[in-house]
């Protein structure tokens, strides 16, 4: 029985480099696989943007006369920019967790395939330089996260080579045509594409709704596949969130764990004060104060002043962690829903495999009785022509026979019509 077909998922990533490189473990990742991933590429993305743009910088600056219009640090100018981004990340993986989870047979040839794709990625877009690049394999499936810096040369508007997706894409050739049909979206299908071939080199059968599989045209089975990837998208979006979720939580709780120790060092410092007891002011007649020096009252004066600091400090402080904690709590209760949502969606995913598998095996199963049918009817039509000939040749006598024979042979009720509306006919109005 052969296999219903493997689906190939590319979409965009949120770009976690700690998260891609394991700086941070989310909860969803196997620590005792993580050796098994591969790292293609793994560069410090400041330095990767002096080694693309300082020249370019340089002479931008040049021709700038007034300091304010210069640019000292593009890094920090793209950082800053609300059009551009520092960096993009698409994320490629070829099936699911039903057909090629870490671990199985269909995932060590789905990670073949997706090595083969990175180590090749780099030659197919040379616009897009490639900072950090990791195959996964301690997560339920493998899938290859791409990080790059999107470089456009040859520009007349601001640096001559700058960061520009639009135009790094156009200049590979990518033209988008509206909200529809982006640059972005024309070069992620030729990236499916150029994945989906690899693939088919490894073995895989890929499913693709403009591809000549059989039944491809039948809507219901359309609609399986269509229901089938969207299901896939939400696991890889969740698994993703649920990452996400993680790390800000770590990040939350060394925030908080340092917000404590500032605390504790202004109550410390606050405890450090004059010894009051040394100062013992005394009024006079006029209600002046006697018995306190000018040097004691400039350490009154700063422990007032370091208190009233401290307190004010201190309560802000007090707020701040207050929201971190009422933002951690959030966090904590968001955590166990996208779970249970990426739960749901992992179940939804095998039983729509399941449903797909099931329901090929019955259009295959309808085939083969078809054809069985149609063989029985060919067969029973020639032995009822033989029977046929022979009642017009056989002595009268033994005529009886060929009734008996008939009454023997099983009854195809399509044929039988066709046979006793055409009885008395001669046998094909040929000769014998």
């Amino acid at each position: 029985m052969s296999s219903i077909g493997t689906t190939i998922s590319g979409m965009t990533g949120r770009g976690s480099i700690r998260h891609n490189n394991r700086d941070f473990t989310a909860a969803n990742v196997d620590r005792e696989r993580s050796e098994q991933n591969i790292v293609f590429v793994n560069e410090d993305l400041k330095q990767v943007y002096h080694e693309l743009f300082d020249k370019a910088l340089e002479t931008y600056n040049a021709g700038k006369k007034k300091t304010r219009d210069k640019i000292p640090d593009y890094y920090e100018h793209i950082r800053q920019s609300k059009q551009e981004k520092l960096f993009h990340e698409a994320i490629f993986q070829i099936g699911n967790l039903s057909d090629c989870g870490c671990g199985s047979e269909g995932g060590q040839r789905a990670a073949e395939a997706l090595t083969e794709f990175a180590e090749t990625f780099r030659e197919r877009n040379p616009h897009l330089r490639v900072f950090n690049m990791v195959l996964h394999m301690d997560e339920a499936t493998p899938h290859l996260h791409v990080d790059f810096v999107p470089v456009a040369t040859e520009q007349t508007r601001g640096l001559s080579t700058r960061v520009s997706m639009k135009q790094a894409l156009k200049q590979q050739g990518f033209t988008g045509l509206g909200r529809k049909q982006t640059e972005w979206k024309a070069w992620m299908d030729r990236e499916k594409d150029a994945l989906t071939e690899i693939a088919q080199q490894h073995e895989f059968e890929i499913i693709s709704l403009g591809s000549n599989r059989r039944h491809m045209d039948l809507p219901e089975y359309k609609a399986a596949i269509q229901q089938a990837d969207a299901v896939q998208e939400q696991v890889a979006a969740a698994e993703q969130e649920v990452t996400d979720l993680q790390e800000q939580k770590a990040e939350l709780e060394q925030e908080m764990k340092s917000l404590s120790g500032t605390v504790r060092a202004l109550k410390a410092a606050e405890r450090v004060r004059v010894d009051f007891d040394t100062i013992r002011p005394e009024k006079t007649l006029t209600g002046a104060i006697k018995g306190v020096t000018v040097e004691e009252v400039k350490q009154l004066k700063a422990v007032a002043m370091r208190g009233a600091m401290a307190e004010q400090t201190v309560t802000g402080l007090k707020k701040e962690n207050a929201a971190l904690e009422k933002e951690n709590a959030a966090l904590q209760k968001k955590v166990p829903s996208v779970m249970d949502r990426l739960k749901e969606a992992e179940q939804r995913n095998r039983l729509e495999s399941q449903n797909r598998h099931l329901w090929n095996e019955n259009e295959e199963l309808k085939e083969a009785l078809e054809e069985e049918r149609n063989f029985s009817d060919r067969l029973l039509e020639g032995i009822d022509r033989v029977l046929d000939m022979l009642e017009q040749h056989l002595p009268t006598q033994l005529r009886h026979l060929i009734d008996k024979a008939r009454e023997l042979l099983p009854e195809h009720q399509t044929y039988r019509q066709e046979q006793q509306r055409d009885r008395g006919h001669s046998w094909g109005d040929m000769s014998l």
